[in-house]
């Protein structure tokens, strides 16, 4: 249809004749995710574009695209090098965000910055703690002692604010007797270490 209704205009035909390449191209490689769409109606609002245009949008939300671009010949003579042609595509990072998002992509790794958070009881059983703390350290794991020794339901809410993997508890008996309480904190198990057996739990992959 767009063959006749641009039949007298060369410049037409030219644009028909890459679009039909670009399409073929995309026939012979194919698509492994998605699909494309031939849109008339498509304008990009930059004035530097001399070919296709293309756009991109995300499937399942109710976004418009997500990132953007096409050809564009001579560009870079306004920075002095001529005779350049190129493609170019930009990307909305906040859009992408939005999309990642609502489509709950991120990972939950993401929004844990702390491996393993101390319960604090008390003076004494905080120097025991900042001992092991600093073993748990150097083996690459992110540590914490909470920093006073405040109720341990407040204690046990920040961890889940901060999105630790596991709690430790240490009371002057289990200080006494060199073991301590190990939390699952996604799971809510809950087991009894001898502050040896929690090292080398700690040197597995949590």
């Amino acid at each position: 249809m767009l063959r006749t209704y641009l039949a007298d205009s060369e410049v037409g035909q030219k644009g028909l004749d890459e679009l039909s390449e670009v399409l073929e191209h995309v026939n012979n490689l194919g698509l492994q995710r998605g699909e494309l769409i031939f849109d008339l109606t498509l304008a990009r609002g930059l004035n530097y574009y001399t070919g296709a245009i293309f756009e991109v949008k995300a499937h399942d939300v109710k976004m418009g695209s997500i990132c953007g671009g096409g050809r564009y010949d001579d560009l870079t003579a306004l920075f002095g090098l001529k005779g350049l042609s190129g493609v170019g595509i930009s990307f909305g990072a906040d859009r992408i965000y939005d999309v990642m998002t609502e489509l709950e992509l991120f990972p939950k790794e993401l929004d844990r910055t702390l491996d393993i958070l101390f319960v604090n009881f008390g003076a004494e059983e905080g120097k025991y703690c900042l001992k092991l703390l600093q073993q748990v350290r150097n083996l690459g794991l992110a540590a914490e002692l909470y920093p006073s020794a405040a109720k341990l339901q407040k204690q046990l809410k920040y961890a889940n604010d901060r999105n630790v993997a596991y709690v430790v508890m240490i009371g002057a008996e289990e200080a006494a007797a060199g073991t301590l309480s190990f939390k699952n904190m996604e799971t809510g198990a809950q087991e009894q270490l001898s502050s040896a057996d929690f090292l080398t739990k700690c040197e597995q992959p949590f």
